[in-house]
């Protein structure tokens, strides 16, 4: 349970309103009940003083029936009543005086009033009732009902946001194909409608963006297959091997365009599988095109031969080749050195210190003669999100004028 949720947040204050409403009318109910006792306490008082005023003018009981109406009383006729009524009636207040005893007693949610002196003894019944708070409870029933409709309707107003939610999560994961448009007039409509706009907009700009790139690979291979063909017809066999290293070459930096494009644009599916270390690195190697003599010259490798990585073989041998063409091209003597120690592969060259923080240089665009010039200095913003994308760790560390690219493979 989130704590710090909209719909959490809305649910607490509905549930201190409920509970300031339930003290209400607890209040109410409870100030409206005294309020109708010390009213028929009121009546019945003015009752036994006119009684009173009626035996001091020798005046008869029964002849006072139409008056006792006036103060909410009426004589109690029934004997086996009146009888229940003083055996099991719960007395509200007692009072004697010369004249007699004078008793409010409650019986069934019902307020009599019972007189008894020497001359005769009467019980009255109070019109007023336990019940008289109907309209207080209706007041509250229909106030609760309110709340409680107030809480759903807001409940379901913010409820597309739980949706939205689900297609931004989705959106930044990838998947392009989402749709959160809503028919809605309200502020979160408004608000997905605009996000589902955003996203069709990047969709076809990075549908657009991919076509374009497509085509170019497409057409640049095209020339390439050609320029290859011809080269094979070519009698002078230096010449020949030369263009072929040319043409294979020019194929190869297109495929390494179209996966760095899928990678970027988080297109790239990989495939985790075991693979022993030092074949990855041997790929890497060859992808350099180095010259057979030039690949002992430029690089020196020491790795133990019995590790094994999980990882995607051609995402990461992209990350190593990249490292290593970074380290030949930036090097003082043009070596790359490396090695494994600890579980770490590291990649190691001899060359001045980085002017900027290493950080800079994980963004695009950012080359090391050149600073933060516009131009392909994707090296190492690729190696570092490959990297990242099979599960590994990429560090960096530059000690006595060695730059050391360290990767913890697990």
């Amino acid at each position: 349970m989130n704590k710090n949720s909209l719909s959490n947040k809305i649910t607490l204050v509905f549930i201190f309103s409920i509970l300031i409403l339930i003290m209400l009318f607890v209040f109410l109910f409870k100030y409206q009940t005294e309020k109708n006792l010390e009213s028929m306490k009121e009546r019945q008082l003015q009752s036994i003083n006119y009684i009173f005023i009626l035996y001091r003018n020798n005046l008869s009981p029964h002849g006072i029936n139409e008056y006792f109406s006036n103060f909410g009383l009426k004589i109690v006729k029934n004997k086996n009543l009146k009888s229940s009524v003083l055996q099991k009636g719960v007395i509200v207040f007692h009072k004697s005086s010369e004249l007699g005893d004078f008793s409010s007693i409650r019986y069934n949610d019902r307020y009599y009033l019972y007189i008894d002196n020497m001359i005769s003894n009467v019980l009255l019944e109070s019109k007023y009732r336990r019940n008289a708070n109907d309209l207080l409870l209706i007041g509250f029933i229909v106030a609760f009902i309110i709340l409680v409709s107030m809480y759903v309707s807001i409940l379901k107003s913010i409820s597309p946001l739980k949706e939205l939610s689900s297609q931004i999560r989705k959106f930044a994961s990838g998947d392009m194909e989402i749709n959160c448009k809503s028919d809605k007039e309200d502020e979160i409509a408004e608000v997905a409608n605009e996000f589902d706009r955003a996203a069709s907009k990047l969709r076809d700009l990075i549908n657009s963006r991919q076509l374009f790139l497509r085509t170019i690979m497409h057409e640049l291979k095209t020339p390439i297959g050609k320029g290859r063909i011809v080269s094979e017809m070519l009698n002078d066999d230096k010449s020949k091997s030369r263009l072929i290293n040319i043409f294979e070459r020019l194929d190869l930096l297109i495929n390494e365009f179209s996966k760095i494009e899928q990678i970027v644009s988080r297109n790239y599916s990989l495939q985790l599988k075991e693979y022993n270390l030092v074949h990855i690195i041997d790929s890497a190697v060859n992808m350099l095109m180095l010259d057979d003599d030039k690949k002992s010259l430029h690089v020196k490798i020491d790795v133990d031969s019995d590790i094994v990585i999980k990882a995607d073989f051609e995402s990461f041998t992209l990350a190593i080749k990249n490292l290593l063409d970074n380290a030949i091209k930036y090097a003082d003597d043009e070596i790359v050195y490396i090695n494994s120690l600890d579980n770490r592969l590291n990649i190691e060259n001899k060359a001045k210190k980085f002017t900027l923080n290493i950080e800079e240089y994980y963004k695009p665009f950012v080359s090391g003669s050149n600073e933060v010039k516009q131009g392909l200095g994707l090296g190492l913003y690729i190696v570092k999100n490959i990297v990242k994308l099979n599960d590994f760790e990429l560090n960096y560390d530059y000690t006595n004028g060695m730059h050391k690219f360290s990767i913890k493979l697990s």
